[in-house]
């Protein structure tokens, strides 16, 4: 049809012809020229995220070296540390009761004044004495030892604890690491975007010039440039979050570059097996089951009230009193066995009965809930990775056919083939495309981590990677 128009209509199809070359000759001098795109984005614009300033060599981080910093500084690995000081502690507290209890007492006297009762002295001018006393229990309904089993449960449960938190430091230093990357490729597509949005202005303003488009068409471009100006600025914004959450969780440098590991795919072996393997690896379901065992022994001690109680006293006593008084005594030894049991106290000990029976039923109840919501996470874990690994595919299929469209479009574009319409929706469809595959691999990441996490591998493969500690 165009062949047709121009042997039919031979002058206006060379004057527009003579136009378009002339607006060909503008195009190529606009898009020779600088432009706000062609400058240099911030430091923190990614691609590399951190760009060295000047020829300053920032450190590369990688993500072993994260876990490395992170399990060296957090504080939740301090705080864990610490809590499982503190549970050996009450260990030895425990055993401390099993143990013969020796004191030693030391006392000086001076009185006002001696008294005396014909020829015998009642009250001295000045005494002493020593005491020495050993107690040894002997029953006591077996409390002491219930208490140190309780003991050795709590310990053993805060060394779980410490692997939670060491998991959780994990995964939260895995997230930030690759939020860091993520926001950097956001920035890089957003990059993009605003270049290819100021050479669509340099074309339109090329075109008006010779006046093949209307200026609608540039003041389009225009806005089109200012708003991928301001979808960058967002980005950037979002990226300096993103490092702030990354130094908050690892104790990194002001500034860093974090180094892109290669997406691998997860073999993935049965749900049903993952669930298991998750039940006996799990730090926190360890914790649980701990607990369970402790409510029991806390049944065991509560009963322990009820018994009889038998200890065994032994005590030295030494004097010196000046004058020494009537009757008195220099050294004095005794040993007695004492025999105690509780008849009545008000209801106490079986409120306290009832009380432990209590808990032993409601950490029974903790212990089955988290078990169904940790089969629950490995599964929705799972159907995750599953669905992402086979989106990735589509997407690739669509970023390739969205930068073909995208390129096809601008070049209609030059030559009044196409219009800005046109050529916004073909670069939407490749901004969105290329979010679309960006946002799907980090998520495959955020996913397997997510897997390990529930599984309670992730610390082993952290230990493979040669990060752990």
């Amino acid at each position: 049809m165009r062949l047709i128009r121009v042997l039919s209509h031979p002058w206006p199809s060379i004057k527009k012809a003579l136009l378009a070359i002339a607006a060909c000759a503008c195009m190529t001098a606009a898009l020779a020229a600088p432009s706000a795109a062609d400058e240099p984005l911030p430091s923190h614009a990614f691609p590399d995220v951190g760009a060295a300033a000047g020829n300053e060599v920032l450190k590369t981080i990688t993500l072993a070296e994260a876990y490395r910093m992170a399990l060296a500084t957090h504080e939740s690995m301090r705080i864990a540390d610490e809590g499982v000081i503190q549970s050996e502690a009450a260990v030895d507290k425990a055993v401390s009761q099993l143990l013969p209890k020796l004191s030693v007492e030391g006392a000086y006297t001076a009185y006002n004044k001696q008294l005396r009762s014909g020829a015998f002295v009642t009250q001295p001018d000045d005494a002493s004495r020593v005491d020495v006393k050993l107690v040894q229990p002997v029953y006591s309904g077996g409390r002491e030892w219930s208490a140190r089993r309780q003991a050795k449960l709590v310990s053993k449960r805060s060394v779980a604890g410490r692997d939670e938190a060491r998991d959780r430091v994990i995964r939260a230093t895995a997230m930030a690491y690759f939020g860091v990357l993520k926001a950097g490729r956001d920035v890089e597509i957003k990059k993009a975007a605003l270049k290819r949005a100021e050479e669509r202005r340099k074309v339109a303003e090329a075109r008006l010039k010779v006046g093949d488009v209307t200026r609608a068409v540039l003041v389009r471009a225009e806005s089109l440039a200012a708003g991928a100006a301001a979808d960058l600025t967002r980005v950037e914004g979002d990226l300096l979050d993103a490092k702030n959450l990354f130094r908050r969780t690892t104790g990194a440098p002001v500034d860093f570059n974090v180094s892109e590991p290669p997406l691998k795919l997860m073999n993935l072996r049965d749900v049903d097996t993952l669930v298991t393997d998750a039940l006996g690896a799990r730090a926190d379901y360890r914790q649980s089951v701990i607990d369970e065992r402790s409510a029991d022994e806390g049944i065991s001690y509560v009963k322990s009230w009820f018994e009889p109680s038998l200890r065994l006293e032994g005590a030295y006593s030494w004097k010196e009193q000046n004058p020494k008084t009537a009757f008195f005594q220099k050294e004095s030894v005794s040993g007695s066995v004492v025999l105690s049991y509780p008849i009545f106290e008000g209801g106490l000990r079986s409120a306290e009965l009832s009380e432990a029976r209590s808990r032993y039923r409601e950490s029974e109840q903790r212990r089955l809930s988290l078990k169904r919501d940790i089969e629950v996470q490995v599964r929705e874990a799972v159907n995750r990775l599953n669905s992402i690994a086979a989106a990735i595919e589509s997407y690739k299929k669509q970023l390739s056919f969205a930068e073909e469209d995208a390129r096809m479009v601008s070049e209609q574009f030059k030559y009044g083939l196409a219009t800005i319409v046109d050529v916004i929706d073909a670069d939407a469809s490749l901004v969105s495309a290329s979010l679309s595959l960006m946002n799907a691999n980090y998520d495959y990441e955020f996913a397997k981590l997510e897997l390990k996490f529930s599984t309670g591998v992730l610390s082993d493969e952290i230990n493979d990677m040669g990060a752990g500690n």
